[in-house]
């Protein structure tokens, strides 16, 4: 199985199957751009039946949100904002001020009031109520609120970006690469690399 069918999953009619969803929701927006070789990039939300399958697979946290097709432009602008930032703390450097800026101005268009509700037989868990806004500043200030809470939470010194060639993404833990496939490719391209260099002849 390739890197990519490992992460994508069978291709069904319409598209792939996103195996790799499961992060917090500012990975897996930001993992909707896959470098697929030599840097080239390709955008899994180019077309609005993309961008309904990936909303769909994450109803169970975003609810329905299917009227978003129609906005395709505001999610990946927002997304691109979002890849900029966690690449900056990946890398160490300073956070990009436009996007900076972007990912706060999405996350203020729709305040929220977080509440307390009893879970019979367990902790109380916290759910935000949006206290206004269009559905579309909801989503939008959601998919940035994911982005702050990691940047400035614990998980943020767990952070990668996949060593793997023609990979780059983004995941949390403390492997070098995002699945096993790409661990695989990796060692194979540093063993090619090896037998290469080996088979060079000598400079005079």
């Amino acid at each position: 199985m390739n890197s990519q069918m490992e992460r994508f999953g069978p291709t069904r009619r319409g598209g792939p199957v996103f195996r790799w969803l499961g992060e917090p929701l500012a990975i897996d927006l930001a993992n909707t751009v896959m470098v697929v070789r030599d840097d080239h990039a390709v955008d899994l939300l180019a077309a609005p039946e993309q961008l309904r399958r990936w909303l769909a697979a994450e109803q169970p946290r975003l609810g329905n949100c299917t009227f978003a097709v129609g906005h395709s432009a505001e999610i990946r602008a927002l997304r691109d904002a979002v890849r900029r930032l966690l690449a900056a703390a990946v890398r160490g450097t300073t956070a990009p001020s436009e996007a900076l800026a972007f990912v706060n101005a999405a996350s203020a268009q729709a305040p929220v009031a977080p509440q307390l509700v009893a879970v019979a037989g367990a902790r109380p868990k916290m759910v935000e109520l949006t206290a206004d806004g269009e559905r579309l500043d909801q989503l939008l200030a959601k998919l940035a609120r994911s982005a702050i809470a990691l940047l400035t939470g614990s998980d943020r010194d767990r952070l990668h970006i996949c060593e793997a060639p023609s990979c780059g993404m983004f995941f949390l833990g403390g492997r070098r690469w995002c699945c096993g496939a790409c661990g695989n490719r990796a060692r194979a391209a540093r063993a090619y690399r090896r037998r290469k260099e080996g088979a060079a002849p000598s400079a005079r």
